[in-house]
């Protein structure tokens, strides 16, 4: 539906840009017959004038009645050579005045063009990147888990600041996102919170942000005020219905499953009563845990629901037949495993380490405005690529046996 949406405004964006360069062409021609009539008749008058004035005047008459009637003819030809001057200046000054009106007429135009052309490009992007999102889970809704890594208090305060910049380019997207569950840190930020984004085709834009984020800056909670590398992990997670979990088993001997208090608000069953959940899937190492509901029962239901939707995109992710085969897939926050750099010193600069995009406009991505779409949109195109580099590879090995 997005994408016929698209391509309808594309199409009447099109349209527009095509009228608005007519009106141009149009607007220019006018004024080009305009200034050419213009000339014609000031070359008119100018002929007429030096005609009047070169008329014999002074030729001698015998009676002093022609010589009166002589004196009458040139005040009257100096007389029409002044109206015609008059009547000349005041049509040159209409003329001017229609020409500036035409020539601002164009000048709007050519913005309108302009304006229709950047809209028109701006929206063939849109719809290049949504032809990109055709995975299997990429139309649902997700989940996103930052969970702050090797760094302290520093990693605490980065958690947040990704917290911030997924939840405006959220909105930049027309996309909804709610804070599903946290754990604030000792002094500032969070160990760890889990958000969640409703829109269309959530999970396929936000998945390519699943691992390591480093950031390196001059910390404020350095006493020396030293520069300080720190990790954040984000995992995303599509959000499934039941009618396509259901058909994912997974042994008892696989999971690990804890209770905990939930706290927070709730009533006294939540604070004294073990009604939140944590499950781990052993093979893995994919942990998640609920504290939503007040009830045990119904924690462990959503609980197991989360970990068959995340080891479903994970077997599609690595093309896996059985999620069986699945083994480590955990997001590890720390050195060497990270897929995104933030330099805020001694120089900016963002860079994507698998599509090797890159700016220097930090801030605007931090934001989550237009710069972080730029980054998004580069992985998808570089996955794109990925796939069909190793469709083509696998062809010729079909081709070659």
């Amino acid at each position: 539906m997005m994408r016929h949406l698209l391509h309808i405004d594309i199409i009447i964006i099109f349209v527009t840009a095509l009228l608005a360069a007519h009106r141009v062409e149009q607007c220019s021609s006018l004024l080009s017959t305009t200034g050419s009539r213009t000339r014609s008749r000031h070359q008119r008058r100018r002929t007429s004038i030096s005609a009047a004035r070169s008329l014999p005047t002074t030729k001698l008459h015998a009676s002093s009645k022609e010589k009166a009637s002589d004196s009458v003819s040139t005040e009257e030809i100096l007389s029409s050579d002044s109206s015609l001057s008059s009547a000349s200046a005041d049509q040159q000054q209409q003329q001017q005045q229609q020409q500036s009106d035409e020539e601002e007429m164009i000048s709007l135009t050519q913005e309108e063009c302009q304006s229709s052309a950047q809209q028109l490009l701006q929206l063939s992007q849109k719809y290049e990147l949504s032809t990109l999102l055709s995975g299997p889970y990429d139309d649902s809704s997700c989940r996103i888990l930052l969970t702050a890594g090797a760094g302290g208090t520093e990693a605490c305060d980065w958690v947040s600041m990704l917290y911030r910049m997924y939840s405006r380019h959220a909105s930049y997207m027309d996309m909804q996102c709610k804070v599903v569950d946290e754990s604030s840190g000792d002094v500032v930020g969070y160990k760890s919170i889990e958000l969640q984004i409703d829109g269309s085709n959530a999970y396929g834009w936000f998945k390519g942000e699943k691992g390591a984020h480093r950031l390196v800056r001059l910390s404020p909670f350095n006493a020396n005020n030293k520069r300080q590398t720190t990790f954040a992990g984000v995992d995303v997670v599509p959000i499934l219905d039941d009618e396509e979990i259901k058909t994912v088993d997974i042994p008892d001997k696989e999971l690990e499953i804890t209770t905990m208090r939930s706290g927070g608000k709730g009533g006294q069953n939540v604070n004294k009563v073990e009604t939140g959940v944590r499950i781990k899937h052993i093979p893995s190492g994919i942990a998640v845990k609920c504290t939503e509901e007040r009830s045990q029962s119904m924690n462990k239901q959503l609980a197991m629901n989360r970990i068959k939707a995340q080891l479903l995109a994970i077997a599609q992710e690595q093309r896996l037949q059985d999620i069986n085969a699945i083994r480590g897939d955990v997001v590890e926050a720390s050195w060497g495993a990270q897929i995104r750099n933030y330099v805020m010193q001694p120089y900016k600069m963002v860079k994507d380490q698998r599509s090797e995009w890159e700016t220097s406009d930090i801030d605007g991505v931090l934001d989550g405005g237009s710069a972080l779409e730029e980054f998004v949109g580069a992985w998808l195109r570089w996955m794109r690529a990925k796939e069909e580099k190793e469709r083509e590879e696998m062809e010729a090995g079909h081709f070659f046996i």
